[in-house]
């Protein structure tokens, strides 16, 4: 049952008697849209930990108890968080692996069944790394209780016949200080422990945005780490070794990758042009062998004239079928401000240099290393999708934007030839279904980014079979006269001599501008109602607590309208 407006009634978890109810259908799918995968892949972890802590767990306790009963719960407690450790070292390194997240990204599998698992890669990467860390703080803890009680222990016979192996007879048994401090395992052990506190205060979010090579240095200790805790149980006191069975795979994975990308980042590429824009954005139109890639994906960029080890990431903003890849780069940062000084030294707006292969040292002027897959190509997936940028957070939506624009174009001449002409991109008239664009951009003032204000205005222009659909948020604004007021005097004059009647006054674009925040209850309800049954793609590049917010509508109305909000 639905009313005209597409919603259905709201269901409440509770019973008119007052108790709860088991979910239907219906309330499994609306769940199933957003959460479903990333629930089945947890699910998948936590019982895949679990298992590995019981089977260790019970290994100690029934099928070789010697030294459970010579020292106590302490050793099964050890053992079942050593086997937690060693499976999430395994896992750790998958999440960062940017060709494997590419490659399944692109599968029918994952683009099916568990879309938006690979979005949360390095989210998973974080979880596992303080499993890892909570796990480790499980095991030291228990082995010093081990210590303590073997120090104490009244009956050295039976801790060297049920544990301590190499205990002479008659031999007192070692201390807690030795045992920690001058075995293999205790050494190694510490070792690791001290790495880890390293790589994880540099990890941390505040730190690692303010120092960023220290983060990036500090992390590629995890190669000492694993040697560490690849010769952690060479003493045998246990059972054999086998840390390094665990990671082998992974880590060779991770060699291979480093290898590929070195490689490919070494390629020459060319700086065909150089557009300084207004509000400190500059565009970098660029040229590479054999450097393909999907609109919403990004590359990384290397400068070696300002810094030969830092690669940075930037979003592809043109178009694929564009002679040359673009980034829009705005200068706010030490990185960011050296480029600027390196290629507009006079401060000039407009092309500030042209046709450049080496810097001013002779070093390449850039390096590229990609395309990566983004959150960003399943746009695709959908027929109808509303994009929501705040900031500088629409540079990824300039690519996808341009890319649907050709599709829907091309799909048209070869609808009205009747075949498809020489030149065309046959992969963009087959590859993508999306036919309408609600497009969201919440910026604070107009002339943050003028750029892609030029950009609306040349799609506006060709807009064919009106995909597009543009809503402007001005948030520092609350009507047009606040908005005039931002503007200098040289703005308000070329307004005035190139806005027509049919165009808005502030952004010059013909879609009208909304002063203040949106309010997402009020569009997400409207969207609903257009696209009453339909499965509509909901994308977001900004700040995360307003990403927060979108989420939470996307499920809620999902849940309360036949739309599905992904």
């Amino acid at each position: 049952m639905q009313d005209k407006w597409g919603e259905r009634p709201t269901r409440s978890w509770m019973t008119k008697q007052g108790g709860l109810r088991m979910p239907v259908w219906q309330d499994v799918t609306a769940y199933w849209v957003n959460d479903g995968p990333k629930a089945v892949l947890i699910t998948l972890y936590v019982l895949a930990t679990i298992g590995v802590m019981v089977e260790r767990g019970a290994w100690y306790l029934w099928v070789e108890p010697d030294a459970y009963e010579a020292v106590g719960f302490g050793v099964v407690t050890a053992r079942a968080a050593a086997a937690a450790i060693k499976l999430n070292c395994g896992l750790i390194l998958l999440p960062v692996l940017r060709n494997l997240l590419s490659y399944l990204r692109g599968t029918t599998f994952v683009g099916n069944y568990m879309p938006g698992v690979v979005d949360k890669a390095i989210i998973f990467h974080r979880y596992i790394g303080w499993a890892i860390a909570f796990f480790t703080m499980a095991h030291v803890t228990s082995h010093y209780v081990n210590f303590l009680l073997i120090e104490t222990h009244d009956d050295p016979e039976e801790l060297r016949k049920k544990f301590l192996h190499n205990l002479a007879k008659g031999e007192s048994p070692p201390t807690a200080l030795q045992l920690g401090w001058t075995t293999v395992a205790g050494t190694t052990g510490h070792l690791a422990v001290l790495i880890m506190v390293v790589m994880y205060t540099t990890a941390v979010g505040s730190v690692r945005r303010i120092h960023f090579e220290s983060f990036w240095y500090t992390h590629h200790l995890f190669l000492l780490f694993f040697a560490l805790l690849t010769v952690h149980g060479a003493g045998m006191i246990l059972e054999p070794p086998t840390f390094g069975f665990w990671v082998v795979g992974p880590t060779l994975a991770y060699a291979i990758e480093r290898i590929e990308r070195f490689i490919r980042g070494h390629r020459n590429t060319i700086l065909l042009q150089a557009v300084q824009h207004p509000s400190q954005v500059i565009e970098l139109q660029m040229k590479k062998n054999k450097f393909f890639y999907k609109a919403g994906q990004y590359l990384f960029l290397n400068c070696p004239f300002i810094a030969k080890h830092e690669w940075h990431p930037f979003t592809i903003s043109s178009g694929v079928d564009e002679p040359f890849v673009s980034v829009h780069i705005r200068v706010v940062g030490d990185w960011t401000g050296q480029l600027y000084k390196v290629l507009n030294p006079e401060r000039n707006l407009g092309v500030i240099c042209q046709n450049l292969l080496s810097a001013p040292d002779g070093s390449p002027i850039f390096r590229i290393d990609g395309p990566y897959g983004a959150a960003s190509e399943d746009i695709f997936r959908f027929e109808t999708v509303m994009l929501i940028g705040a900031g500088i957070g629409v540079t990824p939506f300039a690519s996808i934007l341009k890319t649907i624009q050709s599709a829907i174009q091309k799909n048209n001449h070869t609808d009205s030839a009747g075949s498809v002409g020489e030149g065309d991109d046959v992969r963009l008239i087959t590859a993508i279904p999306t036919k309408k664009v609600y497009f969201y951009w919440i910026v604070r003032e107009k002339n943050s980014f003028e750029w892609f204000f030029d950009v609306l205005n040349v799609l506006e222009e060709n807009n064919t079979n009106n995909f597009l659909e543009v809503h402007c948020y001005l948030t520092a604004a609350k009507n047009a006269q606040d908005a005039l007021k931002l503007l200098g005097d040289d703005e308000k004059r070329d307004l005035m001599e190139t806005v027509g009647d049919d165009r808005d006054p502030i952004t010059g674009l013909h879609s009208g501008t909304y002063y203040g925040r949106p309010n997402f209850d009020e569009i997400f309800t409207d969207m609903a109602a257009k696209h009453a049954g339909e499965h509509v793609g909901v994308f977001f590049c900004g700040p995360a607590v307003m990403s927060k917010g979108l989420y939470k509508n996307s499920r809620k109305y999902t849940k309360r309208t036949t739309t599905k909000f992904h």
